[in-house]
């Protein structure tokens, strides 16, 4: 991908020169044209469920979209909210296009030229640095034992080729190294001896994390790009072949796929028994678990962004951004808008849920935009930031500019 932030625009545009010139077909290439318009089916399953904040405590952030299930939503009762004092920068020279991990040992950042670093949490000083490739667009991964997991787009500049890699979290040095048949951007998922993440050739991979010796592989209609989410011994991922599908995590057998079209660069999000995604036809998907499409919501332009799902206010909500500008809030369980906010940039990342606020990037003006989850009213802005916006330890709001890394506290805290 690389550190533009006009590269979707030109991966649309060639995308559908690809459709229309290199005989894809005229009925592909109408899926990535048209804007399909809106799907409700009421009788499709939901499960609510009244989750209790926890105790505030300072907690590990160890994979994209803070759990397995890739939702997002950072539960807690303790105040985390503006007006905030910065206490320290990290200066970068890379694109930041995804967040860090964490854990109590430090941060650990991947940047666009594929330089994974690891910071302290305390003052953003420099632990180590590892160089893993040439480019790479996605987050780490922490295992809990003293290991770091990451994917690169390429191994080098004119390799073709992406790598996975496995360091030791004290100190960077390299635990193993796997060459991959092609690109990957897929931020790992760590699942007990297993690294999954997927690549450009459409693959799947379950790595053995002690080794990174291929487990299982699952080939999927298009490329995945996204993370895959994990709920109930089951993965969720959509693909650009326009497929959404759901696999078994011990041995990457199919449960379902559908197949709405378009495209799926979104990592989806698990809750309430549903999987939501964000499609480049301009909606955002809800199905069950079990494969049934319950809503679909058109936006008018690409879904590029990753949803969070919470019920921080408002209900079961699922929150994201579309290229059109508008930040949504959409019922998770009918696709009804509960609000809407008019960014005015397009947006392309990430939406994450701290405590009351759900934040989001405006990439258009490079911005990083706080909002309340209930009411979408603007809380809090700040001029820097492109895709994903922030992490947190419980205590301190990580919050990640186009290049730089920020410490933010709320005023008042130590």
């Amino acid at each position: 991908m690389g550190a533009d932030p006009d590269r979707f625009k030109r991966r649309r545009r060639i995308a559908i020169a690809a459709a229309l010139l290199l005989g894809i077909g005229a009925a592909s290439a109408f899926l990535v044209l048209r804007k399909p318009g809106n799907v409700s089916n009421p009788t499709a399953t939901f499960t609510a469920t009244q989750t209790k904040p926890p105790a505030p405590r300072v907690v590990d952030w160890p994979i994209y979209g803070f759990d397995m299930a890739r939702t997002k939503w950072y539960r807690t009762s303790k105040k985390l909210e503006p007006p905030y004092r910065r206490i320290w920068s990290y200066r970068g020279a890379k694109l930041l296009e995804f967040p860090p991990v964490l854990d109590r040992g430090g941060l650990y950042l991947l940047d666009d030229g594929a330089a994974l670093r690891s910071l302290t949490l305390s003052g953003g000083h420099h632990r180590w640095r590892k160089q893993l490739g040439s480019l790479a667009a996605s987050s780490p991964a922490l295992d809990g034992n003293g290991s770091v997991y990451a994917v690169t787009l390429l191994d080098s500049p004119s390799s073709g080729h992406g790598s996975a890699w496995a360091v030791k979290a004290a100190t960077g040095k390299t635990l193993w190294r796997r060459v991959l048949p092609s690109r990957a951007e897929s931020s790992p998922l760590i699942l007990g001896h297993l690294m999954i993440f997927g690549t450009e050739d459409g693959t799947v991979f379950a790595l053995n994390t002690k080794n990174g010796k291929t487990v299982w592989k699952y080939s999927a209609a298009g490329s995945v790009k996204g993370a895959v989410a994990f709920s109930r011994g089951r993965l969720y991922f959509g693909d650009y072949g326009g497929q959404v599908h759901s696999i078994s995590a011990r041995d990457g057998h199919r449960y379902w796929t559908a197949s709405p079209g378009g495209r799926f660069y979104s990592t989806g999000a698990l809750a309430w028994g549903r999987f939501y995604v964000g499609n480049t036809d301009g909606r955002m998907y809800s199905y069950t678990t079990s494969g049934e499409l319950a809503w679909a919501r058109q936006t008018g332009a690409y879904v590029y962004a990753s949803p969070a799902v919470a019920d921080a206010g408002a209900g079961p909500t699922v929150y994201a951004g579309s290229y059109d500008g508008t930040f949504y809030a959409w019922n998770a369980k009918t696709g009804d808008t509960r609000w809407t906010y008019n960014a005015g940039g397009r947006i392309s990342g990430g939406a994450f849920v701290i405590g009351d606020l759900v934040w989001f990037d405006d990439l258009g003006h490079e911005r990083t935009v706080a909002l309340s989850a209930k009411t979408g009213r603007r809380r809090f802005t700040m001029e820097t930031g492109a895709f994903n916006p922030v992490i947190t330890d419980g205590r301190t709001m990580y919050i990640v500019g186009y290049s730089n890394l920020y410490g933010f506290v709320p005023k008042g805290h130590r």
